[in-house]
């Protein structure tokens, strides 16, 4: 019995043992298989595309520019003078009409009160012509014509009726000749009154008159002229903005030929540039034009084209360009340097895509396209480009198809991918 029971123990070890390889067997194939499955999944890339497209393309050229100041006034009197009041200092903020300083006026003040006086006298002096002595000859000379009429009226009446009479044979011949006598006698006493009411009219009155006005009209001027002077002592700005020299003192001479007072208006600043002559035809007046301003913390700022020099500077051999900025904000200051961004190229309907959207490898370059869910990866030729954009060229590449943006570095042709909306 023992050697059945020895073989029958073997047996089932066997059995065991075989069981148990088999199921080690199935354990590795299990994990082998459920590893390519992990393995094919890990395989399918997530990417983001988006669509070629037919655009237009600008491209711009940089030029270092300069800003300087649009509006500048330099103030100085008309005339020297003590300076009485100074109302502003270096870095003063000023509107326009405020006053900047102000000369001693008061010999003016005292020259404009006497000037005053004599135009109170000529006004007074012709008052008095008109009202007493011209006018009252005038009325004397229309008085003496009225009553030199009535007589002559008087008279003439009297010799038709005694003409008439005489005719009649009612009256003697003496009394017709004494009617006759004092008609012409009325007569040249009604033509002498004319005359000197016309004399007195036309020559007399008006000279007088007018003697008098002038002297007014004189005195007048006079006063106008000092008080003139005396305006000229005030300075005022005549635009808003900050004051950048102040070169007088109380109680100094200022001088006339010397600025006292310098006032910037930094409302809008000037960018000026130099372009050669191949730019002109790419830029004009009242274009708008962008640029970056370093010093100001890379600020992005737009003018507009103000003045293009017509002529060439014989020392660099380019064209004066002045944009206009506003600077209402006063970030900008004189002397800051710019970034100016001029036009230069321009293509229309061409296909193009985002820059991330290409890669370059040993000096070529490519964009990485989806087709049912693959990846195929194409060579291209690339013609203008911005910051933004670039022009491609190449026959494989059309509008509409999908391009991959960005993460180009971990895509492979053939790569299989899923499209993230």
């Amino acid at each position: 019995m023992k050697p059945n029971i020895l073989k029958s123990k073997k047996i089932i070890w066997k059995i065991v043992l075989f069981i148990l390889a088999a199921l080690m067997v199935f354990a590795i194939v299990h994990n082998i298989i459920k590893n390519k499955k992990t393995e094919s999944q890990n395989q399918i890339k997530n990417v983001k595309v988006i669509k070629a497209e037919l655009s237009s393309l600008s491209t711009t050229v940089d030029y270092s520019g300069e800003l300087n100041v649009d509006n500048e006034v330099s103030l100085s009197p008309k005339s020297p003078g003590k300076v009485e009041s100074l109302n502003v200092k270096v870095g003063s903020s000023v509107k326009s009409g405020d006053i900047l300083f102000t000369l001693d006026s008061s010999s003016l003040q005292a020259q404009l009160e006497q000037q005053q006086a004599s135009v109170d006298s000529a006004n007074a002096n012709l008052d008095k012509t008109k009202s007493s002595g011209v006018d009252q000859q005038v009325l004397q000379a229309q008085q003496s014509l009225e009553t030199a009429q009535i007589n002559y009226n008087d008279a003439k009446t009297t010799y038709d009726r005694t003409q008439s009479l005489y005719s009649a044979g009612a009256v003697a011949k003496q009394d017709l000749d004494n009617a006759s006598t004092k008609l012409n006698t009325t007569s040249a006493a009604l033509s002498a009154a004319q005359q000197n009411l016309n004399l007195i009219q036309q020559k007399v009155g008006p000279e007088s008159v007018e003697v008098a006005q002038a002297q007014v009209n004189q005195a007048e001027a006079g006063t106008k002229s000092i008080q003139s002077q005396i305006d000229d002592t005030i300075i005022k700005s005549p635009i808003s903005g900050i004051v950048s020299a102040v070169n007088i003192h109380e109680g100094e001479i200022s001088s006339a030929s010397q600025p006292s007072i310098t006032v910037l208006d930094l409302s809008s600043i000037i960018a000026e540039v130099n372009v050669p002559d191949n730019m002109l035809s790419k830029i004009k007046v009242g274009q708008s034009i962008s640029m970056t301003i370093p010093s100001a913390g890379n600020k992005k700022v737009s003018g507009t084209v103000d003045n293009i020099a017509s002529s060439i500077d014989s020392k660099t051999e380019k064209y004066l360009v002045k944009i206009k900025i506003n600077n209402s904000d006063g970030s900008l200051k004189p002397g800051m340097f710019s970034k100016i961004s001029l036009p230069d190229k321009n293509k229309d309907d061409i296909v193009v895509v985002p820059n991330e959207a290409i890669k370059v490898e040993n000096g070529v370059s490519y964009v990485f396209t989806v087709k049912n869910n693959k990846i195929k990866k194409i060579s291209i030729n690339t013609g203008l480009s911005n910051d933004k954009i670039t022009e491609v060229l190449s026959s494989k590449i059309n509008p509409g198809d999908n391009v991959v943006l960005g993460g180009l570095t971990f895509l492979n042709d053939g790569d299989k991918v899923k499209i993230l909306n």
